[in-house]
């Protein structure tokens, strides 16, 4: 959710230097996140509604695509690279950059609304969900603040529980690359492994997302290596399966288990989501038809500010509800809904765009030259 796919500047052979259509995979994702938030804020449909919002806006199947891109585009920093000293903190470094500076903005901006009067306003056509969210001066600890601030607390970003999955799994990954870009069998022990400890956390709350979610970003890898030792495409007709599976893996696994509550964090979902999503990025990185479609300069400008849409959709959605919510009023929900939705999304685009531009953009670039300063400086010591 947070890496360039540009990164992948030596990933694929087939494509040589970038993958646009990741990138527009990216951007697709947010979208479908944003949009799912936003109509559980808003709730109109009954259960038949319910059912389609599972399939067409899977967020959690939007967000496992996130990791295991994550995964994927990120190989390159040690698929052929000795892990050293140097490159270990010039890997975290640019991580950081890449993802705090605009988590910091976004949470400081969310802390000024919730100590301000706006977020006191009432809005009677909302959900008990949208009710929880970004309280009016929740209880904050200097502790929790500066947790918030780095993503370890979800009380300002409530999809921080995403970017803590990031940045703790991006302590390990470029283990996790070696052990799956040596010989088979440590890349096998090493999928079994995180799979088998993504069951064990299931039922371990919020502090074991990370863990439970590895097994995500080991899929990214993997798929990784496989695009570099074979990179054949596979048929279309394929590809289209693989995304009709990925949306109606958590609607089929309801059906067969007979659980109409499976968990959001089911392992067993995000696993079978997460090999789905890497036959996608397989399809697009091999350059098949749809990867032509998804390099639509439009689609690959909303996968550059993704990052942006994910962050600040909630506040919007909440800053946007309580202005509009006299206006409104005299309209059914389903107009108020339509004519909501149009700020929404251009107020989300809009800040996204100019964050990129002015926030990610220069930090990026920041993290990467201190990744050099790190790696000159720990070589010549």
């Amino acid at each position: 959710m947070s890496d360039r796919t540009s990164e992948t500047a030596r990933l694929s052979r087939p494509s040589g230097d970038h993958i646009p259509s990741l990138q527009s995979l990216r951007g697709i994702a947010s979208m479908i996140v944003l949009l799912r938030h936003y109509i559980i804020c808003f709730p109109v449909g009954g259960s038949i509604g319910l059912a389609y919002e599972d399939i067409f806006l899977n967020s959690h199947a939007a967000v496992v695509v996130f990791f295991v891109l994550s995964g994927f585009v990120l190989s390159p920093s040690f698929f052929s690279r000795a892990i050293s000293l140097s490159e270990l903190l010039g890997f975290y470094v640019r991580r950081f950059f890449r993802i705090v500076p605009l988590l910091a903005v976004v949470t400081a901006l969310s802390l000024l609304y919730v100590k301000s009067t706006l977020s006191t306003w009432k809005v009677p056509f909302t959900s008990p969900w949208f009710d929880g969210l970004l309280p009016h001066d929740v209880p904050l600890s200097a502790s929790i603040l500066a947790k918030c601030f780095v993503g370890m607390n979800s009380a300002l970003v409530p999809q921080n529980w995403t970017i803590a999955c990031e940045l703790l799994v991006a302590l390990i990954l470029p283990f996790l690359v070696k052990a799956c870009t040596k010989r088979l069998w440590p890349a096998l022990l090493t999928f079994i492994v995180a799979a088998v400890l993504s069951f064990l956390a299931a039922d371990g709350g919020g502090k074991t997302l990370p863990l439970l979610y590895t097994v995500d970003f080991v899929v990214g890898i993997l798929t990784f290596r496989i695009l570099q030792s074979y990179a054949s495409r596979y048929s279309d007709l394929f590809f289209y399966v693989m995304v009709i599976g990925l949306v109606c893996t958590r609607v089929i696994l309801e059906v067969v288990t007979g659980r109409a509550d499976l968990s959001f964090h089911d392992p067993l979902c995000s696993l079978i989501e997460a090999v789905f999503s890497a036959f996608i990025i397989y399809g697009l990185a091999t350059q098949n038809h749809m990867s032509r479609l998804l390099s639509a300069r439009w689609l690959v400008w909303i996968g550059d500010i993704s990052f942006g849409i994910y962050l600040v959709h909630f506040l919007v959605i909440v800053v946007t509800a309580r202005l509009m919510s006299s206006f409104l009023l005299p309209y059914a929900l389903p107009v108020q809904m339509v004519l909501m939705l149009v700020p929404v999304l251009a107020i989300s685009l809009g800040a996204s765009y100019f964050s990129y531009r002015f926030v990610e953009i220069p930090f990026n670039d920041l993290g990467k030259k201190l990744q050099r300063h790190v790696r000159t400086a720990l070589s010549r010591g």
